[in-house]
């Protein structure tokens, strides 16, 4: 079975959702969410950011029916610039990731429902938080986390080892 590809997915949302395109989100991708200041770096040609983590917290677990599963985090962040010491831009910047937010959230839920690729996704509880004014300075937006435990076989081959 092949693994669900979340990058893919969530670019293209980023490039099919009328209010990302329509606003000017450019979808790019970072390793961690530490490194985030290199799509900041570009903030002198692009305001509005779609950035998909390509890095993965992940666990193997076994669950209840007594199968493995892969388990993968997934972090995605929303982010738009907006003039410094002016909170009332601020809040119209956060309120905007804020929308976009649920409109992708809205999309998952129709997708897991329509789409056998997404079966494992959880979106029963959807993980997001707000950045505060000190984390990036002049940029607004949240982050989310979209978790998906996909079966794995993690039965014993011995023509992978040389023993």
């Amino acid at each position: 079975m092949e693994l669900f590809n979340a990058e893919e997915y969530f670019r293209n949302i980023a490039t099919t959702n009328k209010l990302c395109v329509d606003e000017g989100f450019h979808f790019c991708t970072c390793s961690g969410l530490e490194n985030l200041e290199e799509a900041i770096d570009q903030f002198r040609k692009v305001s509005n950011f779609f950035i998909f983590d390509d890095t993965t917290e992940g666990q193997e677990f076994r669950g209840a029916g007594g199968g493995y599963y892969h388990k993968r985090l997934f972090t995605v962040s929303l982010m738009r610039r907006y003039r410094l010491d002016d909170m009332a831009d601020r809040a119209e910047q956060l309120a905007i990731c804020r929308k976009l937010f649920k409109q992708i959230v809205s999309k998952l839920l129709r997708d897991k429902e329509q789409t056998e690729k997404l079966t494992y996704l959880k979106t029963d509880n959807i993980l997001y938080r707000e950045y505060d004014r000190a984390m990036f300075s002049g940029c607004t937006g949240l982050f989310f986390i979209v978790e998906c435990s996909e079966p794995e076989n993690l039965c014993y081959n011995k023509e992978e080892w040389l023993m």
